[in-house]
């Protein structure tokens, strides 16, 4: 404050020249960051993602099946992760066995591991002696899908088979190609329990002759249709092991392998289950149509009469009739005559080639001379039937 008492104001003055280009590139930095920083601050994704743990999903398709001392196991390994990404690195299957009601939680007492691949997986248990043999026993499976890490989400489902004695192999199989199919035959099995046991036949090859195998094609044995082809083989008896069985499914010009496996069936803990034998070895039948068609029945002769022009005189002649053959693949009917006084005693065959229908005029006949006549069937495979019960006719003028 002056003497005189008022105040001085004071104006701020502009920098000079010499500092005016810095202070304006200072004032467009601050500008550009505070752009740079807005528009950062709204394109931010939000809180950040955890690392995953890789914990592959839960395997929820186990199967398992008694064959023999073995259980085999089915499932899908699989590809993702319990949030959504591709596995990473080795992944194992530790496979787990209780030998009673499953537990609630359940737990996993393992009797397998093995290294797993995403996808359509499979490991066999072979049973120890305790468990290959009775009582019968519930056995319960599930399996975790490990990371690198020995690290799972869970256990899989519930999986179940049947500890106890498997039936007898089946043995000395075979098969036989028959008038109607293939007989296909085995070892009778003493005690056999049609009750609880069975036999499942299987198609596992059926091709043409030359050709390359054609996948499984089903067969029917006992009015049951399977599309794995294993079916029940019927029984008459059901105290005896019928010992065979007829596939009439069969096709001329193909060739068959057949297996065959002993299954029991039982209940425990709730569950139908089977123990299936081992399958046989296979066996081969090569179906060729080598039999006959039945023989003809019911031949009967009769004298008729036929006139060559109008005008001409009647001449005689020999009607044949007989039963039509049942089978759906006859190609015709083959007429043999004998002539009475003819002492070689062959019969001379009146029809070329078979003839459709079952009938027959024979115009080449004399008055007064007896004639016998038997006839034949004759398939589509060129198959002679045995020849029909001879007839006897004498034809006389009109």
């Amino acid at each position: 404050m002056t003497s005189s008492g008022k105040i001085r104001q004071q104006t701020a003055q502009p920098p000079d020249s010499s500092h005016s280009a810095d202070y304006k590139s200072a004032l467009l930095l601050a500008a550009s960051l505070a752009t740079l920083l807005a528009a950062l601050g709204c394109a931010s994704p939000g809180p950040p993602r955890p690392p995953s743990l890789n914990l592959p999903e839960l395997v929820t398709d186990l199967t398992a099946e008694r064959t023999g001392n073995d259980v085999v196991l089915h499932w899908t390994t699989p590809t993702r992760t319990t949030d959504g990404l591709d596995s990473k690195g080795p992944l194992t299957a530790q496979i787990c066995r209780e030998t009673a009601q499953a537990t609630v939680p359940p737990s996993c007492v393992p009797v397998l591991r093995l290294a797993a691949h995403p996808g359509v997986s499979s490991a066999t248990e072979t049973l120890p002696a305790t468990l290959a043999s009775d009582p019968v026993r519930l056995l319960t499976y599930r399996i975790r899908i490990e990371n690198v890490s020995s690290n799972a989400a869970g256990l899989s489902n519930s999986a179940f088979a049947a500890a106890g004695s498997a039936p007898p192999g089946v043995e000395e199989l075979r098969a036989t190609a028959i008038k109607g199919g293939a007989m296909i035959e085995w070892r009778q099995q003493p005690g056999f329990d049609v009750e609880l046991d069975r036999l499942d036949l299987a198609l596992v090859i059926a091709q043409k002759a030359g050709a390359r195998p054609k996948s499984k094609q089903p067969i029917q044995l006992s009015g049951q249709e399977s599309a794995d082809v294993h079916l029940r083989v019927s029984h008459q008896n059901s105290e005896i092991d019928p010992g065979g069985t007829l596939d009439h499914s069969t096709r001329n010009g193909e060739t068959y392998a057949y297996t065959a496996q002993r299954v029991r069936t039982v209940q425990v803990g709730g569950q139908h289950l089977e123990i299936r034998t081992q399958p046989s070895q296979p066996v081969t039948v090569v179906l060729r149509d080598i039999f006959p068609p039945a023989t003809p029945t019911g031949l009967a002769a009769v004298q008729a009469t036929t006139s060559a022009a109008p005008g001409t005189p009647p001449q005689p002649a020999i009607d044949l009739s007989w039963e039509p053959a049942a089978e759906t693949d006859i190609a015709g009917y083959l007429v043999y005559r004998q002539q009475t006084g003819n002492t070689s005693g062959t019969f001379t065959r009146l029809t070329p080639s078979p003839i459709v229908g079952s009938a027959f005029r024979d115009l080449a006949v004399v008055p007064g001379q007896t004639y016998t006549y038997h006839v034949t069937a004759v398939d589509k495979s060129g198959n002679e039937s045995p020849p029909s019960a001879d007839v006897q006719e004498t034809p006389t003028l009109p």
